[in-house]
């Protein structure tokens, strides 16, 4: 068992203002650079969930996205100055997993919402691991 500070309930709001005036995923269309792409929501979203779990981890571990359940339910603007909140709360814990409830808004109301799991790793491993598969493969 991993001796961490993650609570059931937890919850944070994480913000991200636009200050560029159009989106950092480029899409197909030129004409949708405006819009939030899902790319940059799961973006805002792991981004918000690493600063609000990690930090109440043991220095050698780390979260990592394991699964995501998301509805992108209305097109948003990414203008200059404008904020996009996403609220995260645990919902469960379960070993070393996480289960967030995740939503993100703008200013006129909800953009998406979701489920996110994220697991509780060993720094360590989690690279050792990665570079044996790697090597696998060579």
């Amino acid at each position: 068992m991993i001796d961490h500070k993650i609570t059931l309930g937890l919850s944070t709001i994480f913000k991200r203002e636009y200050l560029r005036g159009t989106n950092t995923y480029t899409g197909t269309n030129a004409s949708l650079d405006y819009l939030l792409s899902t790319p940059e929501v799961l973006d805002i979203i792991i981004e918000a969930s690493s600063n609000m779990l990690d930090p109440l981890l043991p220095e050698e571990y780390i979260t990592v996205g394991k699964y995501i359940e998301l509805t992108h339910e209305q097109p948003t603007l990414t203008l200059a100055g404008q904020t996009i909140s996403t609220v995260l709360t645990v919902i469960e814990i379960t070993g070393n997993k996480i289960l967030l409830d995740v939503s993100c808004h703008d200013d006129i109301g909800l953009i998406c919402r979701g489920k996110y799991e994220r697991a509780i790793v060993k720094k360590d491993k989690l690279m050792d691991a990665t570079y044996r598969r790697a090597q696998s493969n060579m």
